[in-house]
């Protein structure tokens, strides 16, 4: 059987109390990757040189990457995460990483042994010059992971349908609390974000020289879904991963206040661990 009828309601609430899934008023396993959902905002594709529309949707990391004007995204979990990255050597390295984290209310340890990669309060950045705003807010990213559905075709006008693909989101700066502002604030008291799905679009923007997408949801509130074993599953795959990556992440704080702070010489060499396994800890 594929409905509620089958999952237990107990399991359910601690799965809920993981993904921190309402709106109010199993065993460790690998931290596992999965497609990223992105807009493009670029006219060529990079391998084939052929034009792609910007402005559409596109899953980075499958087999065969398809755009679509618009798809629908049914979340099952989000959270607030900070990362922290700088040039060293030259390069663009991850330097620190906190936990994922359901509301700012709870405390975002991080792998250096500070807490939000040492963002300051909102009152001391207020009176920091601009870049060093600018810099601090990079570092908050809304974290969302649940399943898109779209048909969309490739850079050769190949037809690719997904359907229910687990997905994740990563969102800093005005696309940071698009999520919040426009799904979670619109559902019903006591609902869940699983209940309901939304219809994403893109919308252009531009300052000067400087031009982006952003995101725009419209959830459908006149349809609420079933949570089925499907998706049950998968929500229980999110959280795994979820835990064994606070688990990695603890266990580097922990030992970083032990050994009471970290140079530079440290954060290099944790800067390119961190790299390598940025994707899939994050994902």
């Amino acid at each position: 059987m594929n409905d509620l009828t089958t999952i237990d309601p107990a399991q359910l609430q601690e799965l809920q109390a993981e993904l921190g899934t309402q709106i109010s008023g199993g065993s460790e396993s690998s931290i596992v990757k999965v497609p990223e959902l992105k807009i493009n905002a670029k006219s060529k594709d990079k391998q084939t040189k052929k034009s792609i529309p910007e402005g559409s949707f596109f899953l980075n990391g499958t087999d065969k990457t398809a755009y679509a004007e618009s798809v629908m995204f049914r979340p099952l979990c989000s959270h607030i995460q900070y990362f922290h990255w700088d040039e060293v050597d030259g390069q663009r390295k991850l330097l620190n990483k906190s936990i994922p984290v359901i509301n700012n209310k709870q405390e975002a340890n991080d792998m250096l042994g500070t807490i939000a990669c040492g963002m300051p309060s909102w009152e001391d950045r207020k009176e920091l010059e601009k870049s060093e705003q600018t810099r601090w807010r990079s570092m908050q990213h809304r974290i969302t992971r649940g399943l898109v559905s779209y048909t969309g075709k490739t850079a050769n006008g190949e037809e690719v349908v997904y359907e229910n693909q687990p997905c994740i989101m990563f969102h800093k700066n005005s696309n940071y609390s698009g999520f919040w502002n426009q799904f979670m604030r619109k559902l019903p008291r006591g609902k869940n974000l699983y209940e309901y799905q939304a219809r994403l679009t893109s919308e252009y923007q531009e300052n000067g020289s400087v031009t982006w997408y952003t995101f725009n949801y419209e959830p459908d509130l006149s349809n609420p879904l079933p949570i089925t074993t499907d998706i049950f599953q998968t929500m229980q795959v999110f959280s795994d991963s979820i835990k064994a990556e606070k688990k990695l992440i603890m266990d580097a704080y922990f030992k970083a206040i032990k050994n009471g702070s970290v140079d530079n010489a440290a954060m290099k060499a944790l800067g390119d661990s961190l790299e390598e396994d940025f994707e899939d800890a994050a994902a």
